[in-house]
């Protein structure tokens, strides 16, 4: 056996030896035989380039702190011709610089090579963000930077890259954060900066810039609510009438209000605030785990307004809120579009019923949480009425290696699943007819989506 063996093992040394012959990497060196395969040219000649630049300038690599776009090397499609045929390195330069943050723009050339085009340079202590938008309406993109000055301070600077160079056409100084939006629906971004009110300044305001003369211009302003405490976020959406409108959250004393501003005949316009208060009234929310979203998916943003349900127990410390939808027009109407449960803890909520509002309160039961089961039931609790709440429903979220059969249980039917849950429901027979058949129950449950922020 032993002797079979051996022969089995020099065949196969045979064969090995064979195959690296055929490949031509028989008298090849160690050191070429771990050698990476070679990139492509462009990105040779790209990151040769680089390093050339870093060399001259004495620099490192610079991080960028916030955004979409966070690579210290980006591919980008400025023309928007389909080809990525530039790239943009983020430096700093180490030294005495007095302004030592740089933006290094590179185009490939017709053989192939990349060139050094642009160098932007920059102060403060890091970039906080950088976009690329066309706010000139001529189809290139330019180039949007904010320099982060100190903790509170940044400088919010465009620039503009033509065959004469990069031609600065905005330079201003921001404490909160910034949009890129298009209110107007004309060719070409515009640019919104929420600035909040210092010892100086009397109101914090929105500020909206836009390319005319050759130059990103403030052309309107108006209030944020009265004495905010910060941006917390900011989003683009539509109004209730089809109009643009951008939706800022602000953190207030107590709560947040959502600012929605729009353009009036070509003036910035905040619609929610109220002016005898000072905020938007009309959306502040002391409960905030939940933000602004299209939850009814019409393309329109809704603003949640909390209301507590009763507890079951008086002595009970817990808080259930239910959650009414409202979307707002060009001219600060509202109209309320559902109502909503949402267990945040569990990741999941429900479009209630109109019939459900006013006749139902809400427990949970985490018991069962170290083997994989959380429980929210769903009680009817007639408004006015003295009778005993008796629950209806039971929505499970089943995380355990045997969800699969607990989801089966008698009684159970699932609702929803992926590859780490299985959501579930049980329908108590004969307590309410609470207007929801469990065929149809899949259209009102929803997976709770990430929350949207600023830059």
């Amino acid at each position: 056996m032993t002797g079979k063996l051996r022969r089995m093992g020099m065949l196969a040394g045979l064969v090995v030896l064979l195959a690296v012959c055929s490949t031509g990497c028989l008298f090849q060196s160690v050191e070429d035989l771990y050698t990476l395969p070679a990139l492509p040219e462009g990105y040779t000649s790209l990151q040769k380039s680089i390093r050339d630049t870093m060399s001259d300038l004495g620099a490192e690599y610079a991080t960028i702190n916030f955004g979409n776009n966070t690579a210290t090397v980006q591919q980008l499609d400025l023309d928007g011709d389909g080809d990525q045929e530039s790239a943009a390195v983020f430096l700093r330069v180490t030294g005495t610089e007095e302004k030592p943050l740089r933006v290094c723009l590179f185009r490939r050339g017709e053989d192939g090579k990349y060139y050094l085009n642009y160098e932007v340079a920059g102060d403060g202590t890091s970039i906080n963000s950088v976009a690329y938008e066309d706010l000139t309406g001529d189809g290139n993109k330019e180039l949007v930077v904010s320099w982060q000055m100190t903790a509170r301070v940044h400088k919010l600077s465009a620039y503009s890259l033509t065959s004469a160079g990069a031609t600065e056409l905005m330079n201003t100084t921001y404490n909160e954060s910034y949009l890129i939006t298009e209110l107007d629906q004309q060719k070409g971004s515009e640019i919104l900066v929420f600035q909040r009110k210092n010892a100086e300044e009397e109101i914090s305001q929105a500020e909206y810039y836009r390319y005319q003369d050759g130059a990103m211009v403030m052309v309107s302003s108006a209030p944020l609510s009265d004495n905010i405490q910060g941006v917390n976020a900011s989003r683009n959406g539509r109004l209730s009438d089809g109009k643009p409108g951008v939706y800022v959250n602000c953190l207030v004393n107590g709560g947040e209000v959502t600012d929605i501003f729009t353009l009036q005949d070509g003036v910035l316009r905040n619609i929610t605030r109220d002016e005898r208060s000072g905020i938007s009234s009309a959306t502040f929310r002391g409960y905030t785990d939940v933000d602004a979203a299209d939850i009814n998916g019409d393309g329109v943003l809704e603003i949640p307004r909390p209301y507590p349900l009763p507890t079951l127990e008086a002595e009970s410390e817990a808080a259930y809120y239910v959650l009414s939808w409202q979307q707002f027009d060009s001219a600060g109407n509202e109209a309320v579009i559902c109502a909503t449960y949402h267990s945040v803890t569990d990741g999941w909520y429900l479009i209630l019923p109109d019939t459900w509002v006013g006749q139902i309160r809400v427990d949970r039961d985490d018991s069962m949480s170290a083997r994989g089961e959380r429980a929210v039931s769903f009680y009817y609790s007639p408004e006015g009425e003295e009778t005993r709440a008796q629950r209806f429903l039971t929505i499970y979220r089943l995380t355990g290696n045997n969800r699969s059969s607990r989801a089966r249980l008698p009684g159970r039917f699932i609702i929803q699943s992926d590859s780490t849950a299985i959501y579930a429901a049980q329908l108590e027979a004969g307590v309410w007819d609470c207007g929801v058949e469990q065929e149809s129950f899949s259209q009102r449950f929803r997976i709770i989506r990430p929350a949207w922020s600023g830059q």
